[in-house]
């Protein structure tokens, strides 16, 4: 992460540059500036905030400690706050929820071309607020617990068939080996595994006991 730091005044005008990004904010009217919405890149430990103006101009872009992210936020007027749809997006967003905040989720494809050449913190939530902004956006809905709970079943229960059909064409390969060769379905080769008799008939022998091709 790059350095923050502040010119000197000059004429009313301060100028202020982080992390790359420089923005002029006249003084007398820094404190009038409605924010239109915060964009926040999210992370383990460091989160970057980027807030617009009505006319899109970035009133600040700064980062926040994830122990102070929700003190900053809890003292901030109800804004729309508009993150990525990526890890620990719906807890966050259900937490940023309870605070009276509107949240956005964005597929992370619809943020990606408004990511400048030197991508960074300040650059990745300057992207998120400028592609919040485009009219006609997608957004994820906040899952609840419960919809994270039933997804979270269905993702192990697919783990689960996709590891045991790994194993199912592992075995299939090494038994074709030894001139056994089974169905495609999983009933006939378990049916090997567990049941000596489904294993007559075949003479293949091993150098290894321990194999059930072994008789």
């Amino acid at each position: 992460m790059g350095d923050e730091m502040d010119a000197s005044p000059s004429h009313g005008v301060t100028m202020r540059q982080t992390f790359g990004y420089e923005t002029k904010v006249k003084e007398k009217e820094a404190s009038t500036m409605e924010v239109k919405l915060i964009g926040i890149d999210l992370a383990k430990s460091v989160f970057q905030l980027c807030a617009v103006n009505q006319a899109g101009q970035v009133v600040f872009n700064r980062a926040v400690k994830r122990d102070r992210l929700l003190a900053v936020l809890r003292q901030h007027p109800a804004v729309p706050l508009v993150m990525e749809a990526c890890y620990s997006a719906h807890h966050w967003g259900r937490t940023f929820q309870a605070l009276g905040h509107p949240v956005r989720l964005i597929p992370p494809q619809h943020v990606k071309p408004f990511v400048r050449v030197n991508k960074n913190d300040a650059g990745d939530a300057l992207a998120i607020c400028e592609a919040a902004q485009r009219p006609g956006l997608h957004c994820v809905p906040v899952k609840s617990v419960a919809q994270q709970d039933l997804q979270l079943l269905h993702r192990l229960r697919q783990r689960s068939v996709r590891q045991r059909t790994q194993l199912a064409n592992q075995m299939r390969g090494l038994a074709a080996e030894y001139g056994v060769v089974f169905p495609k379905q999983l009933n006939p080769l378990g049916r090997w595994v567990v049941q000596p008799k489904a294993r007559r008939g075949h003479n293949n022998r091993t150098t290894y006991p321990g194999f059930c091709g072994y008789r």
